[in-house]
């Protein structure tokens, strides 16, 4: 069984979204944009409990609104299918709904995870095609409505058949109207009869739930590897510990509790002559004393410790080249314990007798703290084993080491309101953004007939690894992304933006200068920023006098997707809202406004050390120079270029169909 699709309503900074899900999904977006709140909601979705509900809970903590975690199930198994028939929907999926209801303050509601005494109510509900006739209906069928349908059961007919002849002369329970209701509807009605219902807490669905639901397990942030390490009986640890004990050998556990036994004996007086002698010192001290105050027989009595007492007792040492134990390990290798536990946990969990293992959901909260690079990148290949194993991962990330722009589909990005506004898109709450593999196929396709029916998921990922680079994938994490060829734009327009003051500046404006190593690859890398709700700016040389074919094809292809194929024969450098384009390069265009520029480059070679036209350094050199003037200087195009690249809004969506 996989999660296909979740939607989460009404809850903490949701009040709708939708999500697509496959194997493997990183989250990402701005600080408090609601990344962490989707892992929680499947926490709620898979592991409820009123104590996690409250009124922070609700969105804009409004407690009137009904909280509603809402899943799509597909790929289910024949195990599943045995437990789930009655729920699944005509084409096979599972569609579930959990709610969490605030009651009123005279009021207290027990739901279905079993916690009484709270004012939340929590209910499991199931949705299937259900007749539109109200007495075919299962929500609609209690015991006052057949007594008003039975009072005029000659009218219940469709489609010229009775369903009174049906239900026979006596009057039905709840019970039976409802199976003669289903069998009924399967014989005379048709899909045009049928729409979705939602059907609440039928009997026995919780236990169907529990037993086939996939196992969710939620990584926070911040974990205390003192608390996961410590054997108790609800923490993974534990359980795993306990797990031994629930499969020992029983010839072997009554060795070691005769063992124990054994042990504790030799300390008390039913021993005898083979007690510890400094135990019975100790007891004849004590009891001398008691004797000068009141006449009385002491005695030093230990019980025997239990096995169950003994399971408790295990703590993790880490030899990391020193051993000790993982408490007082870096946060990074306690991490990782945590981690292990909790997927040997996971294992132990989704085994099943039938031998049909249940699917494994794993949230991750920040999977690359306190992860050195290297880590990270290991990591991240875990994650990606898991999945390929047939399990789901979801996990928020702030690190493009975590991301990859070839798998542009696996990124979930999630952008606060205010956030979203700046780049001119209107959204009440966080906005989602996903782009499936199968958009950028049909695109390809309609941009270039001749290859319909040969574009695949595979191509067209092996089209984009090629942009691949951790620097490019810093794209995803902004509010806003410069596109540039190379590392001249790259190095000198911080320089130059963070001159003009703070409101410019870069950084705490959530820009990321994208080098693409060419026109060759920024189109790709701005289809995806941009259907992501990334604003793009691109900033390109348009070669004029260049006579390789191919660097025109580039050229004329950005200003296709730009929609400005009017451009041509540049003699200058043009701004525009959506893009910059120079008409040679960068050097040759802003030379003539930089009065100084030979003077400036010859210097830049001597005081670097250059022994060849190293542009990207001479750039910086120069826009640290002029800079650092009072008052700094900026050259007229890239001061416009920046401000029209600040200030540029989304378009809406670049792809063809």
């Amino acid at each position: 069984m996989k999660l296909k699709t979740l939607r989460i309503r009404n809850y903490r900074c949701y009040k709708s979204i939708e999500i697509d899900i496959a194997s493997i999904h990183a989250l990402v977006g701005s600080n408090n944009a609601g990344k962490s709140t989707v892992l929680y909601a499947l926490e709620f979705l898979f592991n409820p409990s009123t104590r996690k509900i409250s009124d922070e809970s609700f969105y804009q903590k409004d407690t009137f609104l009904r909280i509603e975690v809402e899943a799509i199930f597909t790929e289910i198994n024949d195990s599943d299918r045995n437990q789930l028939g009655a729920y699944l929907r005509p084409d096979g999926a599972f569609h579930l709904m959990r709610t969490a209801s605030m009651a009123a303050n005279d009021e207290n509601l027990s739901g279905d995870d079993g916690e009484s005494e709270s004012k939340v109510k929590i209910v499991a509900h199931y949705c299937k095609p259900q007749p539109k006739l109200e007495w075919l209906n299962l929500s609609k069928i209690n015991g006052d409505a057949i007594t008003s349908w039975w009072a005029a059961k000659d009218t219940l007919v469709h489609n010229g058949a009775s369903f009174a002849e049906l239900l026979g002369s006596k009057k039905p329970t709840v019970a039976d109207w409802k199976v003669k209701s289903e069998e009924f509807a399967k014989t005379h009605l048709q899909t045009i009869d049928l729409e979705d219902a939602w059907i609440p807490n039928p009997q026995g669905y919780a236990g169907v739930l529990k037993a086939t639901l996939p196992h969710y397990e939620l990584i926070p942030a911040v974990r205390d590897a003192s608390d996961e390490s410590r054997a108790t009986k609800t923490n993974p640890f534990g359980r795993l510990i306990y797990e031994i004990m629930r499969t020992l050998d029983s010839g072997l556990r009554n060795e070691l509790e005769t063992s124990l036994r054994k042990t504790t004996l030799r300390l008390n007086r039913e021993a005898k002559e083979n007690r510890v002698s400094r135990v019975a010192e100790i007891e004849s001290t004590i009891k001398e004393y008691l004797a000068e105050v009141m006449p009385a027989d002491l005695e030093l009595e230990f019980q025997a410790p239990t096995l169950e007492v003994l399971l408790t007792t295990p703590r993790i040492y880490v030899d990391d080249g020193f051993r000790g134990s993982v408490e007082g390990k870096g946060h990074g290798l306690q991490r990782a314990v945590i981690f292990s536990i909790l997927r040997a946990y996971a294992k132990l969990v989704t085994a099943r007798p039938d031998k049909a293992k249940r699917t494994l959901i794993l949230g991750v909260e920040e999977p690359e703290l306190y992860m050195h690079p290297t880590a990270q990148r290991t990591v991240r290949r875990l994650l990606r084993t898991i999945a390929d194993g047939g399990d789901q991962v979801l996990f928020s990330t702030h690190s493009p080491l975590m991301v990859d722009v070839s798998y542009f589909d696996e990124i979930v990005r999630i952008e606060a309101p205010d956030r979203a506004a700046e780049g001119g898109l209107q959204v009440k709450c966080p906005a989602r953004f996903q782009l499936p593999v199968s958009l950028l196929v049909a695109d390809l396709e309609a941009r270039m007939p001749a290859l319909k029916g040969k574009v695949t998921a595979e191509t067209i990922r092996e089209r984009y690894s090629h942009a691949y680079t951790a620097s490019r994938n810093e794209g995803f994490f902004a509010q806003r992304v410069i596109l540039v060829e190379g590392q001249t734009e790259m190095y000198a327009l911080p320089i130059y933006a963070a001159s003009m003051g703070e409101q410019s500046d870069f950084d705490s404006r959530g820009v990321a200068i994208v080098e693409c190593g060419g026109k060759g690859q920024m189109d790709r890398l701005y289809r995806v920023f941009n259907e992501l709700g990334i604003v793009c700016y691109p900033v390109f040389d348009y070669d004029k006098g260049n006579s390789d074919s191919g660097v025109r094809r580039d050229t004329d292809g950005l200003l296709n997707l730009l929609q400005r194929s009017d451009v041509k024969d540049l003699d200058t450098a043009i701004v525009t809202d959506a893009f910059a384009c120079f008409s040679r390069n960068w050097e040759a265009d802003l030379k003539a406004e930089i009065p100084t520029y030979e003077t400036l480059r010859a210097d830049a070679k001597q005081q670097l050390g250059l022994k060849d036209d190293s542009k990207p350094l001479i750039a910086r050199y120069i826009a640290v120079t002029l800079t650092s003037l009072k008052p700094p200087v900026v050259p007229p195009t890239v001061k416009s270029l920046i401000e029209k690249a600040l200030a540029a809004k989304h378009p809406g969506t670049c792809l063809q169909r």
